[in-house]
């Protein structure tokens, strides 16, 4: 019997929350079953980022960029959007019959961007192939009214009936019923399962080991973090206006400013910062393990920062992105409805308003908050329901089990290589 093998195809090249989400289940599943193959098809400019575990590999297409609801363009090539979305589309369909995975989840867009996908849909049915499909949805796509718009333009609902065997919900109804809002009900009914917030699960660093490896002493911490940092210039520079302000002594800073900040901003971060008591660093090797140490994370509405806000427990000041779709808006809205974070609105993002928030929260950040908590077991439910649509396991004297690393390993080997 040969190994099982998923496929998981993720557009991701704005930012890194549809990679980091990606990343978490693919390593999950192959710590749960040891003859499994992962193989990620991603179009990040900097995939594969994070680590990947063995068993996990990935193949980059040509990076695209969205602009707008079901609008996109070319990333780095120098090549008209067609070309490239074709070139994508044909990728796709040669990597699924040559890998021929057992599964295959599709990560937000059911046909793919601008439908690029179809191709490799209608190749698998006309192959009749046994490749059972997956859809994996965040919790928030974009405002009902224009993705249900975009969704009938596209045919998405058609290729949801036609071709997918599940879709498996990353959030809970009772935050948002995505299945609901988005008309996804009435075509997939008894196909859909809510599978909670999926987080990063990884075990933690003691706090005090990562804040005497950071530089950080006693004193209260904040950590201002912006995922991949793409647009993360405004809420940053407000932060660093904000803190003279304060009219009370500022807090131990370490600023995450992610990988896409353009250099000339960041270089004006830096300068602005030069008399602040604030570390500024592109990326920190365990992004969980920082968050960790902060008394207060300041930060947007990413699905995957949001999610690890709420794993760890902590205070947060959250400024949505403005766009180019409501996702933030609306999320950092509902979290905020449950006493889960506080919102300043990018319309009135200033070093005044910031400020006060700051202060507000810092002042209270020994007691703690109402906080109504969604279900974060979206890693574990997730992984069963894929591991569920897989062939059964060679017995154990066939396939003997891989020995995974250990968290504390890893960090050892990486502490040697750096």
């Amino acid at each position: 019997m040969s190994n099982a093998r998923i496929l998981m195809y993720t557009q991701d090249s704005y930012g890194l929350g549809h990679l980091r989400r990606a990343t978490n289940l693919a390593n999950a599943l192959v710590a749960k079953r040891a003859d499994l193959s992962v193989l990620l098809v991603v179009d990040s400019p900097i995939a594969p980022f994070f680590e990947l575990r063995p068993h996990v590999d990935f193949l980059k297409l040509p990076t695209v960029v969205k602009v707008g609801a079901g609008v996109f363009r070319t990333g780095q090539l120098a090549e008209g959007y067609e070309e490239i979305r074709s070139l994508r589309a044909h990728v796709l369909r040669e990597a699924v019959l040559c890998f021929l995975p057992d599964v295959i989840l599709v990560d937000h867009m059911p046909g793919g961007a601008n439908r690029e996908l179809l191709l490799t849909l209608t190749t698998i049915r006309r192959r009749k192939l046994a490749t059972r499909m997956v859809l994996g949805l965040r919790d928030i796509v974009d405002s009902p009214e224009v993705t249900r718009a975009v969704w009938r333009h596209e045919r998405v609902y058609e290729a949801m009936q036609e071709y997918y065997d599940r879709v498996l919900i990353y959030g809970s109804p009772e935050v948002f019923d995505t299945a609901a809002e988005y008309d996804i009900a009435r075509v997939m009914g008894e196909r859909i399962r809510y599978c909670g917030y999926v987080c990063n699960q990884e075990e933690l660093e003691p706090p005090e080991r990562v804040r005497a490896r950071l530089g950080l002493g006693r004193e209260p911490t904040v950590v201002v973090t912006a995922g991949g940092g793409a647009d993360a210039y405004r809420l940053m520079h407000a932060y660093l206006e904000a803190l003279p302000r304060l009219g009370i002594p500022s807090p131990a800073t370490l600023m995450i400013t992610g990988p896409f900040l353009p250099e000339a901003e960041l270089r004006t971060l830096r300068e602005r910062a030069a008399s602040l008591p604030v570390q500024i660093r592109a990326s920190v090797g365990e992004g969980l393990d920082t968050m960790n140490v902060a008394d207060l994370v300041v930060c947007m509405a990413g699905y995957n920062t949001l999610s690890e806000v709420l794993r760890l427990g902590k205070r947060a000041i959250v400024v949505p992105r403005p766009g180019p779709s409501a996702e933030q808006g609306m999320r950092a809205r509902l979290f905020a409805e449950r006493g889960l974070v506080d919102v300043v609105e990018p319309g009135t993002l200033s070093a005044s308003t910031l400020a006060h928030a700051l202060v507000k929260n810092l002042i209270a950040r020994s007691r703690p908050a109402p906080r109504h908590v969604p279900d974060l077991d979206g890693v574990e439910r997730a992984t069963e329901a894929l591991l569920e649509c897989l062939p059964s396991a060679p017995s154990p004297d066939r396939t003997p089990p891989v020995r995974e690393a250990t968290r504390a390993e890893r960090l050892r080997s990486r502490a040697k290589a750096g």
